[in-house]
């Protein structure tokens, strides 16, 4: 159905490499998310109600998971 084929000549640390790159990949276009939508619904502001902060977080505990295995 799918043919992969070619992934078979990647090496184990460039498959890694690569998938760790997309997790920095998604934590740069975290970044890009506006401040207006972060807080938004959000009466008085508080620095836990920034989801940018608690996406790194979970993305940067996946990051370390991953590297080590």
């Amino acid at each position: 159905m799918l043919n992969f084929e070619w992934l078979s000549s990647l090496s184990m640390s460039a498959a890694k490499g690569v998938f760790l790159g997309l997790f920095l990949l998604i934590g740069a276009l975290v970044a890009l998310i506006p401040e207006r939508q972060i807080y938004d619904g959000v009466e008085e502001r508080r620095w836990w109600h920034n989801l940018k902060l608690w996406a790194w977080g979970v993305l940067a505990v996946i990051f370390v998971t991953y590297s080590i295995f």
